[in-house]
């Protein structure tokens, strides 16, 4: 009977520390939503993997950005540096987890718009399965590491 009383405490303990890690990375962003076509975006400062990001953007009402033209592309651009004052990497929505060389946009809309930079994606070591800005050739993407912790973009439908 101890045991089980010790092990519900454990678990509560767990399950509010969590939840309170939850609650302090919602806090950490910057700013107010921004329209970006039709959509609104935030940028999140807090650096994480492509995949605690895209949770976190869904816990926060959407997904990680998926980027549908050139100007989108500017925007979001414009809104990284403007919340940073410089021009960080960031996480966005596109990934080819599911099959080598079939990047798509986790939110499920096609991926009519690539801005890769020159050679990329190059699939660096056989491990590189998630899109990141890369601030440099014009605001291109570059494939990365999926566990390498970046800040992040969200988007949501306005």
């Amino acid at each position: 009977m101890k045991l089980l009383a010790v092990s519900a405490l454990v678990c509560a303990v767990v399950v509010l520390t969590n939840a309170a890690a939850y609650r302090d990375l919602f806090k950490r962003h910057f700013g107010k939503w921004t329209v970006v076509g039709n959509h609104q975006c935030l940028y999140v400062d807090h650096p994480q993997t492509w995949s605690q990001a895209e949770q976190n953007c869904h816990q926060l009402g959407g997904h990680l950005a998926s980027v549908h033209s050139h100007l989108e592309n500017h925007q979001i651009t414009l809104l990284v540096t403007r919340m940073t004052g410089g021009n960080p990497h960031v996480w966005l929505g596109g990934s080819d987890q599911h099959r080598e060389g079939n990047w798509g946009w986790n939110d499920g809309s096609f991926m009519n718009f690539k801005n890769w930079c020159p050679g990329e994606p190059n699939n660096y070591g056989g491990k590189e399965d998630c899109l990141q800005t890369k601030y440099i050739s014009g605001q291109c993407w570059n494939d990365l590491t999926c566990s390498t912790l970046l800040p992040s973009v969200c988007c949501k439908q306005k």
